[in-house]
């Protein structure tokens, strides 16, 4: 009787021998290096060559152009090129995504290795799918991990919407295994190894946040702008009508956002830049910067810096002059010059070491210290922090601004902001007082009482809690309301502040280290940061987190 439900047991075939009758052919080596040679080039075609005229008809180049124009010749090592996306939409025939719109690897920058991925912009306007995402978060883990700077050059519409619809979206951002997440997984602290990102297209969504993160930001003006999110998503988002400009063009980030650090001319400008700051910063947290020797001498002097900097403090003066007067061969690589244009900031070498220069520029407002300011200092300030470049305060400045719209600004969370940056800085810092040192800023731009390791002024400086206008007007306030106060008391009590708030009475108390002779400055700070060298090592790889904006 058979058994109900009973199944014939399964047969077995063993596979016919390589050679044996019947069998298909193996293929040979030359075949198979072939095809490898083949999927190679198909992942290096990019979007086809309708979509890299169309690129290149914008002003723009393809993601392989820029590579080359970044590192050095000969040196990209790319890795994952045979990554192949699957671009489907409902109602269209699939199509293939070469390298899945990212290519990345390995490469040098001025004989420096450094870890390079770039969005391709002739697929899907650079949108990355999966594949791409892996790559991309594989490539930022191994820089971070083996210290070496990532360089992004973002050209990248966040993620592919044809394959991130639907419930799936939910871990897409990964959260657990390297390697494996797409836009965020591996999102790093900063501070570890330097993130520099050239946004040279659209960048929205995930490839902004990472402009926000990043050491270094700059954007191409005629072609690239970086938002939250493009014009589809904002007007079925919330039904208003924008252009890519209008959410965030260049202009936008460099004038009034601050959130990047150079507005380039065009792609090529944008790549010059970013190799420049990789020669200033260490691969590391656990590297002091390069330093770079030029023939221009340490104690040099500069006497022309009487005829730059008037005695009397009310007539201006360009304070970027004297930063170039200063440095190794006149070089200075400032950022965000058209932020908060009062304060200075960039970096520079002395006697061959990279510094960060904070000045206040007495051209803007006086130099004053506002909400604008402070956020651009705190930034840098910090990221100096992170990779032991020494700080360089150049002072002149009537304190911070007061008042009901500073108020509105925030300035109470501002300051307080500078002040944590300047209490925990670890990096050396040196500071001349130049011409008005007044209020608490005199303290947190590199004063005695938040550590700084040698301040000195020159004879024109004036320290003092206010200026001597704002000390009469408070300590005579009841005099002037009741209209006893005569013009005789007020000058004298103002010539008496002006006296007691020249530099030399707080050198004669030890409160500075020294008042010297203008021309000697630059011997003065080369001699401080050769002191601080030592500093600097035994500091190194001690982690200092930062803001991220």
């Amino acid at each position: 009787m058979s058994e109900i439900g009973s199944v014939a047991p399964p047969t077995y075939s063993p596979p016919v021998e390589a050679g044996a009758a019947g069998a298909p052919p193996l293929p040979g080596w030359d075949e198979a290096l072939a095809a490898l040679d083949r999927a190679r080039a198909d992942g290096r075609r990019m979007g086809g060559a309708e979509a890299i005229a169309r690129l290149h008809g914008r002003g723009k180049l393809t993601p392989r152009e820029r590579v080359d124009l970044l590192v050095d010749p000969g040196s990209f090592r790319e890795l994952g090129e045979l990554v192949t996306g699957m671009i489907r939409v409902p109602g269209r025939p699939d199509r293939e995504a070469p390298a899945d719109g990212v290519v990345g690897g390995w490469a040098r920058i001025g004989g420096r290795r450094v870890v390079v991925v770039a969005d391709d912009g002739t697929i899907t306007a650079g949108a990355r799918g999966p594949g791409g995402n892996r790559k991309a978060g594989y490539l930022r883990g191994l820089a971070a991990n083996h210290g070496y700077p990532l360089v992004l050059l973002l050209e990248s519409s966040a993620n592919r919407f044809q394959g991130m619809m639907g419930a799936q979206f939910a871990g897409a951002g990964g959260g657990g295994s390297a390697g494996m997440a797409p836009p965020l997984a591996a999102w790093r602290q900063p501070g570890r190894s330097p993130v520099i990102c050239a946004v040279l297209g659209t960048a929205l969504g995930a490839a902004s946040f990472q402009t926000m993160d990043a050491e270094f930001s700059t954007l191409a003006a005629p072609t690239a702008a970086m938002a939250l999110a493009g014009p589809p998503v904002v007007a079925g988002g919330i039904g208003v009508t924008a252009t890519v400009a209008d959410l965030g063009a260049g202009e936008v980030h460099a004038t009034t956002t601050g959130f990047i650090d150079h507005l380039g001319v065009d792609e090529a400008d944008c790549i010059a830049a970013v190799r420049e700051v990789v020669s200033y910063l260490p691969s590391s947290s656990r590297e002091l910067p390069p330093r770079v020797l030029s023939d221009d001498p340490a104690d040099r002097r500069t006497p022309e810096a009487v005829e730059l900097v008037p005695l009397d403090h009310r007539k201006p003066y360009d304070m970027g002059a004297l930063v170039r007067m200063l440095v190794d061969g006149g070089r200075f690589f400032e950022l965000r010059p058209a932020f908060a244009k009062n304060i200075i900031i960039g970096y520079a070498r002395i006697d061959g070491w990279t510094v960060g220069i904070v000045a206040n520029q007495p051209r803007h407002l006086g130099g004053i210290v506002d909400v604008k300011a402070v956020v651009k200092t705190v930034r840098f300030a910090q990221i100096c922090n992170a990779y032991n470049i020494p700080l360089v305060f150049l002072q002149d400045q009537p304190g911070f601004i007061v008042g009901p719209q500073s108020e509105r600004e925030g300035a109470l969370r501002q300051v307080v902001r500078l002040m944590n940056a300047a209490y925990g800085a670890t990096t050396p810092m040196v500071t001349v007082l130049v011409r008005k040192a007044y209020g608490f800023s005199t303290w947190l731009l590199g004063g005695r009482p938040v550590g700084a390791d040698h301040v000195v002024a020159w004879p024109s400086a004036s320290i003092s809690l206010a200026a001597p206008e704002i000390g009469v007007a408070t300590v005579l306030q009841r005099e002037m309301e009741a209209g006893e106060l005569s013009e005789e008391r007020q000058q004298e009590l103002y010539a008496s502040y002006r006296r007691m708030s020249q530099g030399r009475w707080a050198a004669y108390d030890f409160r500075i280290d020294d008042v010297i002779e203008p021309e000697r400055t630059r011997e003065v700070l080369a001699r401080a940061l050769a002191m601080a060298e030592r500093k600097r090592r035994r500091e190194l790889g001690t982690r200092r987190r930062f803001d991220t904006a």
